[in-house]
C-alpha cells in the first residue's frame, strides 16, 4: 500500500543517492525501489566526548567543552526486485536494482539520508561509504534474485539538519526599525543568515549579553538600489556576498565590515528577537533571517 501523505506513525527513512535517485528504505513505501533497511546501528545520537583538564592538586576535573565526532552508520541492506516489477524475469529485475543501488554510493561523494516522523518532521544527514560492502550469505543471488549486504557509512557532520526556519521584516511603515523573531527548534546552537536589499545601511543585533545594557548592533556595508547582501554569521564560514541586479558577478565584501562580526549564536530550543535597523532605506527595504536548526539525533 502506498502512503503518499505519510499518514502512518512509522519512522520513514529515505536515501537520495549521488545520482539523485530515491530509495525508500524503511517506513511507508519501504522497498518500493527494491532495497530495504535492517539491523542498523550508530544512526541515532551524534558521538560526543567531554574535554576536561585535571591538576595534581585538584579533586576531579574541570570541564572545558564538548566535541562531536563523525557519525558511523552500519546497516544491513536487503536487495531484491522492485515492487511491481515484471515477473517474467525476476533475476534480471534484481540485477538492475542491485546495479542501480551500488552506483548510487561513493566513498568520495555523500548521499543524503532523510528521516521523517509525524512528530518531528524531516531531518537530513549526509553519509558516504567508509569501506567496501560485505555480502551476507553464501548463496548466488542470481539464483533467487535476493542479496544482503553489510554496509558502513560515515557522516562527517554528525548533526541532523532540519528545514530552514525563516522570518521576513519589511520597512512598510517607514519606521526604519523592526524585529525578526528567529526560532532555533533544535538542541544545538544556531548561527543565522541574513539577506537584505538596498538602498541603505543595515544594523543587525548580535544577541550577546552586554555589560553596559546597550544592545550590540553590527553594521553592514552601505548598499545602493539594486544591490542585495547575503551574510552568513557562522564562525567557521563567515561570508558577506554582494549581488547586483545588472551584473552576474558576486563580490565578497566581508572585508568592508572592518572586523565587525557576530559573536553570539542562537540558543537551542528558543526563539530570539533580533532587532534590525536600516538607515536611508525605503518602504521597500526588507531583510530575511534564516536559521538551519541542527539536532544531535534524527528524531
Amino acid at each position: 500500500m502506498t502512503h503518499q501523505l505519510l499518514t502512518t506513525q512509522d519512522t520513514k527513512i529515505v536515501v537520495w543517492d549521488i545520482n539523485g535517485r530515491v530509495w525508500h528504505l524503511a517506513g511507508p513505501n519501504a522497498g518500493r525501489e527494491g532495497v530495504r533497511l535492517s539491523a542498523q546501528t550508530g544512526f541515532m545520537f551524534a558521538p560526543v566526548q567531554l574535554l576536561t583538564t585535571e591538576g595534581a592538586r585538584q579533586d576531579g576535573a574541570t570541564f572545558a567543552r564538548s566535541v562531536r565526532w563523525k557519525k558511523e552508520w552500519d546497516f544491513l541492506a536487503i536487495v531484491s526486485s522492485a515492487d511491481g516489477a515484471s515477473e517474467s524475469n525476476p533475476v534480471r529485475e534484481f540485477l538492475a536494482v542491485h546495479d542501480a543501488w551500488f552506483r548510487g554510493w561513493s566513498t568520495d561523494k555523500p548521499v543524503t539520508v532523510g528521516y521523517f516522523t509525524r512528530h518531528q518532521g524531516w531531518r537530513f544527514q549526509q553519509f558516504q561509504l567508509d569501506g567496501a560492502p560485505e555480502p551476507a550469505g553464501d548463496i548466488d543471488p542470481a539464483r533467487n534474485g535476493f542479496a544482503m549486504y553489510k554496509i558502513s557509512a560515515t557522516a562527517m557532520d554528525p548533526l541532523a539538519h532540519h528545514f530552514d526556519e525563516t522570518q521576513v521584516w519589511t520597512n512598510a511603515a517607514g519606521a526604519s526599525e523592526g524585529v525578526l523573531r528567529l526560532r532555533n527548534a533544535a538542541d544545538q546552537p544556531a548561527w543565522p543568515r541574513y539577506t537584505m536589499n538596498g538602498p541603505g545601511r543595515w544594523s543587525i543585533l548580535d544577541p550577546m549579553p552586554s555589560d553596559t545594557g546597550q544592545p550590540r548592533m553590527v553594521q553592514t556595508p552601505r548598499l545602493t538600489a539594486g544591490q542585495t547582501l547575503r551574510i552568513d554569521t557562522h564562525p567557521r564560514h563567515r561570508t558577506a556576498r554582494l549581488y547586483t541586479t545588472d551584473s552576474s558577478a558576486v563580490v565578497n565584501v566581508w572585508g568592508q565590515l572592518a572586523g565587525r562580526r557576530w559573536l553570539a549564536s542562537l540558543d537551542p530550543w528558543a526563539s530570539t528577537d533580533i532587532v534590525v535597523r536600516v538607515d536611508e532605506g525605503t518602504t521597500d527595504s526588507s531583510i530575511i533571517g534564516a536559521v538551519t536548526p541542527r539536532s544531535s539525533r534524527p528524531f
